[in-house]
């Protein structure tokens, strides 16, 4: 089976993928919207993960590729206001970059 090795930074570099980054993400989203718990946000990761796999077999997928999943990996399981946090925590991490 295909293991997912490496991720494409915004600045274009590439970084070991880290799975737990997508599920203390999900957390964050759960805890806002009370939707959710660790157990659903590690299925959610790994349900990420397999999509990802699936999409980039060759290829090493950009991080906005993966929150794009991880937002509509949220919205397919119905926790639509996780989804909402989570667009809602991205944007706030991106801003926080753009103005440092």
């Amino acid at each position: 089976m295909k293991t997912l090795d490496y991720c494409v930074k915004r600045n274009g570099d590439f970084e070991p993928f880290d799975k737990k980054i997508i599920t203390s993400a999900v957390m964050k989203a759960f805890e806002k919207s009370g939707e959710g718990n660790r157990f659903l946000a590690v299925n959610i990761t790994e349900s990420v993960v397999d999509t990802i796999i699936r999409f980039y077999p060759y290829d090493s997928p950009h991080v906005e590729d993966i929150q794009d999943i991880v937002e509509d990996t949220l919205i397919g399981h119905n926790f639509k206001l996780s989804a909402k946090e989570y667009i809602r925590y991205s944007h706030e991490r991106n801003k926080n970059r753009e103005d440092s």
